[in-house]
Order: C-alpha cells, then sequence, then structure tokens
C-alpha cells in the first residue's frame, strides 16, 4: 500500500509568464509528481490531503545572495539557522557568498560548503568562490577548479579595485557570473550614509552617490570590451539603473539585483541614528527608490535578494558610525518584497525576480511542477498579515529594519525536492 500526497486547490503561479491557474498536486512517497488536475480514488492507497484554499503556489523561490558566517562565526549565524529561517519563509534554496573565515577561495573550501551543508542545512545552499586569493585583490584565486567543484559563482564583494585584475578575472572565468557589489572606496572612504543634506545635518560622513555609479560604468566597459559576466548587487542610485538599462539595450552581457530594504526605505528614516538602518551600500534618497521599483518594472533589474547579513547584538547596539552594516533579512525578504511592489507590479514577475531569473543567471536547473519532477515549492498566504517580531526570527540575528512593521504575504508551506519539509500551522494536514 502506497501513501499518496495530494495538494489540492492551489493556484500555481509561472513566474515566466502571466498564467495562474488552480490545480492539484498528487505526489508518491519518494516526492515524484504522478498526477495534475485530479486526485485519485484511494483503491487501497492512503493519500494525505492538504487543501491549499487557494493559496498560491511558486515553484523554486530562492534567496540569490546571503552572508553565512560559517565557517569561522558560528557564534553569529549557521548554514543550519539560516536555512531553517530560508525554510519557514518559503525559500527553497541559497546562494551563499564566500566571504567566511576561511574564505572560500580553494576548491577545497568549496567541497566542504557542499558537505557541510548535506549534514546540516534546511535547504540546499550553493556557495559562490573568491575572485582573488583571500578576497585581497590579487592574485586570482582558483575560480576554473573551484567552478568545477560545484561554485557556482564568483565575487570578493567590493569591485576589484585594480581595473587590470578585473579585466583578467572576468577573461578567466567567462562562463560563471561575477557578482560585483560596486563601490569606489577612494570616494566613499569612511562614510556611513548617502551623502547630503542629511548626513551633513547628523554630522557624519557621506558616500556619494558616484561610487557606486563609477564603478557600474567601469565593469560595464570592461565586460563590452573583454568579455565575461557581470552581476551588480546590490544597485541602489538611479544613476547605476540608468546606465545597466543603457547597457542592456547594447546587448551587453550584464545583470543586476537589489534588496527590498532598498525597496522600502530612505536615508531619511535614518534620522534618529537607527543602527537597524546602516547598510553597505548605504539607503539612498526617495528618487533612486522609485528608479529600482521602475528598473523591476521594466526588466532592468533581474533579481531581488535579502543581502542577510548578520551580526551580533554588541555590533548593533552602539553609536551609529561604530555600528556594523546588515540586516538579518531572510525572513523578511518575501513579505518585504510583496510589501514594496504590490500591486504595481504583477506577482509573476515579482516572483520572476525571486525564481527563474536568479536559477538562469547562475545556471541551475530545478525541475518546475510537471509530471515525474520532485519540485521544490512553496506556498503563500498572500492575503495574510503579519506583525514583523524579530525577537521570534529562526535566524540567529535578530536585527531587523522592519520589526514592528505590519506587512502581507506569509509562507504556509515549503517543499523541498518533493517532500513537506515545513507548514505553517493554519495549514492542517489531514490523513
Amino acid at each position: 500500500m502506497a501513501t499518496l500526497t495530494a495538494l489540492i486547490n492551489g493556484r500555481l503561479l509561472d513566474p515566466n509568464t502571466s498564467e495562474s491557474n488552480i490545480l492539484n498536486i498528487v505526489l508518491n512517497e519518494d516526492g515524484v509528481i504522478v498526477g495534475l488536475g485530479y486526485v485519485p480514488e484511494e483503491d487501497g492507497d492512503t493519500i494525505r490531503v492538504v487543501d491549499l484554499k487557494g493559496h498560491t503556489i511558486v515553484p523554486n523561490v530562492m534567496d540569490a545572495h546571503v552572508h553565512l558566517r560559517e565557517p569561522g562565526n558560528e557564534g553569529i549565524e549557521t548554514m543550519a539557522s539560516a536555512s531553517y529561517a530560508a525554510l519557514t519563509s518559503g525559500i527553497t534554496l541559497l546562494v551563499a557568498t564566500p566571504d567566511t573565515h576561511p574564505p572560500v577561495d580553494t576548491p577545497e573550501m568549496v567541497l566542504f560548503i557542499h558537505t557541510r551543508r548535506k549534514q546540516t542545512a534546511h535547504v540546499p545552499i550553493y556557495t559562490m568562490g573568491m575572485v582573488t586569493k583571500g578576497g585581497c585583490g590579487q592574485p586570482l584565486a582558483e575560480m576554473a577548479l573551484m567552478a568545477q567543484e560545484g561554485a557556482i559563482g564568483f565575487t570578493d564583494g567590493p569591485s576589484l579595485h585594480d581595473t587590470g585584475m578585473m579585466r583578467l578575472a572576468l577573461e578567466y572565468c567567462p562562463d560563471r557570473p561575477m557578482v560585483i557589489t560596486p563601490y569606489d572606496p577612494w570616494l566613499g572612504g569612511d562614510g556611513v550614509i548617502a551623502e547630503g543634506a542629511l548626513a551633513t545635518k547628523m554630522g557624519l560622513r557621506g558616500i556619494p552617490q558616484e561610487a557606486e555609479s563609477i564603478r557600474v560604468s567601469r565593469d560595464i566597459a570592461l565586460v563590452a570590451r573583454f568579455g565575461g559576466q557581470a552581476h551588480f548587487f546590490p544597485i541602489t542610485t538611479r544613476d547605476s539603473v540608468a546606465l545597466i538599462r543603457e547597457a542592456k539595450a547594447k546587448g551587453i552581457p550584464v545583470t543586476c539585483g537589489t534588496a527590498p530594504h532598498y525597496l522600502c526605505f530612505q536615508d531619511r528614516d535614518i534620522e534618529g541614528y537607527h543602527c537597524q538602518l546602516k547598510v553597505t551600500p548605504p539607503l539612498r534618497k526617495a528618487d533612486d527608490t522609485q528608479a529600482l521599483i521602475e528598473g523591476i518594472e521594466d526588466g532592468t533589474i533581474d533579481v531581488i535578494a535579502s543581502d542577510h547579513q548578520p551580526n551580533t547584538v554588541d555590533q548593533k547596539r552602539t553609536d551609529f558610525t561604530s555600528a556594523s552594516p546588515g540586516i538579518s533579512g531572510i525572513e523578511t525578504l518575501i513579505p518585504a518584497t510583496l510589501h514594496a511592489l504590490r500591486p504595481r507590479i504583477p506577482m509573476h514577475r515579482i516572483m520572476a525576480c525571486l525564481s527563474s531569473k536568479p536559477l538562469r543567471l547562475f545556471g541551475l536547473k530545478k525541475p518546475g511542477v510537471s509530471v515525474g519532477a520532485r519540485p521544490s515549492l512553496s506556498v503563500f498566504d498572500l492575503t495574510k498579515t503579519v506583525t514583523i517580531q524579530a525577537n521570534t526570527f529562526h535566524s540567529m540575528d535578530r536585527s531587523s529594519p522592519f520589526d514592528g512593521l505590519t506587512l502581507t504575504g506569509k509562507a504556509i508551506l515549503t517543499m523541498i525536492d518533493g517532500q513537506i519539509k515545513w507548514t505553517d500551522s493554519s495549514l492542517p494536514l489531514s490523513d
């Protein structure tokens, strides 16, 4: 006697189209879809029925840029804690940056990350590798060997300051994206907030927009001339959006992404020295936020990711200049994104930035919802309002600028490789 699982009355959202259809999904005990559209008679089989009551099913939701602290700083965050935060947020896959201790700059470290994730992680974790040894700017790391072990992209964080080294990096590994946080340290210096009247009023050193846009312009020019793939993340300014829009129109292979906090907050929200809003790059002006939303709307911006950067309590509970940048972002990725973009942007286009587009960027092939597939999917109640309570986060870091805000949209079920791994208490399972 076999055990079947039937997800009934779910509304499947295809991120690649505007189609949204109610259907039933029947899976066998191995997690393989054996039927769509109808629930078979029991006929000796046991059927576990999950009534989704019209809630939205989205396949392969991912957070494409998270800073995990394992190895080296497990007291701040672990693969287990971050991945459980993802699981309970409807996120089925994480892409980790390589800035750990030691950094992921050798094929052996890539293998360690993949081995460790299989031991402890609740959702799949893929890793990027460093562009240079130790992320120090030179020499180049063993990118080709890391790619062979499964590194899906490369980043040193900020773009390489040495233009010649950046050219070599783009040429050396043209079949993996180079993920670049565009920042010119000679312009940004020791700034902690966007340059402008507010920075002057608060007595804080400002960072001009050009610290970002100059590096975007430079690296677009390098890709156009010497090849490679550049993915800028996160972009935060209107000038960066315009530069990337123009580059795409010329057929230059560049992509970009941003994070929800740049869509929901501006520098004016920092007034009062709120350390929860200290991030790198800094929050910008209202017209920059508007340009980012327009960039998502017209397809200039490809990816929305949390840029999860966990810290200790002491790193945040200090003066603004001394506070460490970063927020706990995994658990607010979905509701904050929906809060910023709905109803202006259709749901399928929002979800494409959280699923199909980052999958394509990193060359990841994941099954959709079809007979014979073992799907990873999430179910969201898009009408449920939730007051964010950071002290209940599953992440070890509870620093969030969204704490106390009421947002709409909540995960109620997460399935990994055809197996239900988590359900919200509001979704009863019946046999």
